[in-house]
């Protein structure tokens, strides 16, 4: 019963106002708690996870119970407005997602770079107003019509994930993220082009390149960043964490690592090519600099891969002792 009241209550309170929700998932839990006592005295014996789950589906859908305590202004209706912003979070997301990664393609193969980053954009706006607005134009018509909602009753708290140990990410979050990724991948493919040139004193620069070195990881590279990409545009749709996506997580943090090894063992990473008059001294010391600042980068990078590997793994540990108590997280 424990359990599985926690997992309901967890998935209540990420949908709460933050400044009420532990005061309101307090409430929740007498409430829930003396329903079940009384089925129990009911029976005479302890509920089973059955027993419990049909009290919490009585009760209601976490998105549903949430919106009580909400506060909004409901513009939809009280029967509809819950599921409003829940449809909305998915399908804007897998919109906006869906036009990046189409204008991804067509930019690899575009001789005019930017016009493809605007039309890319542009088609990312335009996806996002247009699916936003077919889905607000479905639930008025749900509301005027009195749409059967028999399917939202359909969910078994049993489903409820197990591994409430982390605040999920938010749909900025994970937007901004995957727009990050998709520039790399333009730049990795060099589709995008970045200016290189520092300046060395008055009147002369440098310019900056990846050296030969890059070139043995450049496929491990791009298929972990499209993996990446392809994890984030994931946890717009499903943004809690899961076993899943930890294991895919710490495989893909262990091939950074390794292929940080193969660059650590063929150093330099980067070439320095003087310009506007710069001399070999100059050169020398910039290189030196240039080559500090990698290798720091770089091994930061590393570390905080190997933190997030570690953290990885002890969520997976917490969560095969048991379930998991933390209230932060939800479905």
């Amino acid at each position: 019963m424990t359990d599985l009241l926690m997992r309901y209550l967890a998935a209540v309170e990420r949908r709460l106002p933050e400044k009420d929700a532990k005061d309101i998932v307090a409430e929740l839990r007498d409430v829930l708690s003396a329903k079940v006592e009384a089925r129990e005295a009911g029976l005479g014996r302890a509920a089973n996870a059955g027993e419990v789950a049909a009290i919490l589906k009585a009760f209601g859908h976490p998105v549903v119970v949430a919106s009580r305590y909400s506060g909004n202004d409901y513009v939809i209706g009280p029967a509809y407005y819950p599921w409003f912003w829940h449809v909305q979070r998915i399908a804007v997301g897998l919109a906006v997602a869906i036009a990046f990664g189409l204008a991804t393609l067509r930019g690899l193969g575009s001789d005019e770079l930017m016009r493809a980053v605007m039309r890319g954009v542009n088609g990312a706006i335009e996806a996002a107003v247009i699916t936003f607005g077919v889905v607000t134009i479905l639930f008025v018509v749900a509301e005027r019509t009195k749409m059967d909602m028999k399917w939202a009753d359909k969910w078994d708290p049993k489903s409820l994930p197990r591994d409430q140990i982390r605040e999920p990410k938010s749909f900025f979050e994970s937007a901004f993220t995957v727009v990050f990724d998709i520039v790399f991948l333009l730049f990795w493919a060099k589709v995008v082009q970045f200016p290189n040139e520092i300046p060395v004193r008055d009147g002369a620069s440098a310019a900056l390149a990846f050296s030969p070195a890059w070139e043995a990881v450049y496929w491990p590279v791009l298929v972990l960043a499209a993996g990446a990409t392809a994890v984030h545009i994931a946890d717009i749709v499903y943004p809690a964490w899961s076993r899943a996506r930890a294991l895919v997580s710490i495989a893909g943090h262990l091939g950074g690592l390794a292929i940080m090894w193969v660059l650590y063992g063929s150093r330099p990473l980067v070439e320095v090519t003087p310009l506007n008059g710069a001399d070999p001294v100059e050169m020398e010391r910039v290189m030196r600099t240039v080559e500090g600042v990698v290798d720091v980068s770089l091994g930061v990078v590393a570390l905080v891969w190997v933190i997030t590997i570690g953290f990885e793994i002890r969520r997976l540990w917490r969560t095969s002792r048991g379930p998991a108590t933390s209230s932060g997280a939800a479905i």
